[in-house]
């Protein structure tokens, strides 16, 4: 097992971040999803007073899936990871809006493509609205390749709509085909799905071949987690879990939640989801 420790600076103040893979072992690497909480003014923990904790979170991790991400909380927690860089634009026609970017490690992992797509029958179309969902909802799409062992992967970060079943299931048809007609050695798809694991888009990823690293339990760090809290932690156990992580081509060694509090509060309203993962054999 070994680790490494970076210093994160915010102003004039400095704190070491140790990396989780203090507690991985050769041969594995991590993932995570976070919905972070637009900038609402209105909540219980304004975001300049919680952004510095999640810039912390992610830079745990090897890849990381965020949404809900204004362009200036990006920029936010990119400035306080200088290993990390980021792909992903916003989700109106004009790059604006909220966006689902994909964090990374780029010591360990090197950019080879990607793209936004809209969850729509015009996917290609910028600001596309698609099926009966009610505003524009996307998928940024990234090829990595693993510097230390050559294997590549594609990875999915996706926030589905919140009031449509037959939009949630089309999207995971989108995402599936997509996946059908590209090689990698494995896929990654990261994300809010705004429904459980057994609403009509789930389990139209998991009949694609993919697996919750949720469903290994195994590896499950408890019995049960949710996912969606709102900031309170007071009851929070019994929350839908609608964030997850589906993995092909991979073994799920490790997934639990990240609960961090600050003032008495959760970080977000969601709490993040990560997975210790390793290779599976190449893909036929």
């Amino acid at each position: 097992m070994w680790s490494w420790t970076r210093w994160i600076c915010f102003g004039l103040a400095c704190t070491v971040v140790t990396s989780v893979e203090s507690q991985v072992r050769e041969g594995e690497w991590t993932l995570a999803t976070f919905n972070v909480r637009y900038d609402n003014p209105s909540d219980p923990l304004k975001w300049t007073e919680r952004r510095d904790e999640v810039a912390r979170i992610v830079g745990f991790y090897d890849i990381v899936g965020l949404q809900e991400t204004l362009p200036h909380q990006v920029k936010d927690v990119a400035d306080r990871l200088p290993w990390m860089s980021y792909v992903g634009r916003g989700r109106d026609a004009d790059g604006g809006g909220e966006s689902c970017p994909l964090f990374y490690n780029h010591d360990k992992w090197e950019l080879l493509h990607h793209e936004t797509l809209w969850l729509a029958v015009d996917w290609k179309k910028p600001g596309a609205i698609g099926w009966s969902a009610d505003l524009p909802r996307i998928v940024t799409v990234a090829w990595f390749h693993q510097l230390d062992t050559g294997r590549r992967i594609r990875v999915y970060n996706t926030h589905w709509s919140h009031v449509s079943a037959v939009a949630r299931e089309a999207s995971a048809q989108l995402i599936a085909s997509l996946d059908a007609i590209h090689k990698s050695d494995a896929t990654v798809v990261l994300g809010d799905f705004n429904e459980e694991a057994q609403g009509a888009g789930r389990l139209a990823l998991s009949n694609a071949g993919f697996t919750d690293t949720y469903n290994t339990l195994r590896a499950r760090c408890r019995r049960s987690f949710p996912s969606y809290t709102t900031f309170n932690p007071e009851g929070s156990a019994g929350g839908p879990k609608i964030d997850a992580i589906y993995v092909k081509g991979l073994n799920t060694e490790w997934t639990c939640v990240d609960e961090i509090i600050k003032k008495d509060v959760f970080i977000s309203d969601h709490l993040p989801v990560h997975a210790v993962v390793s290779w599976m054999p190449p893909r036929e």
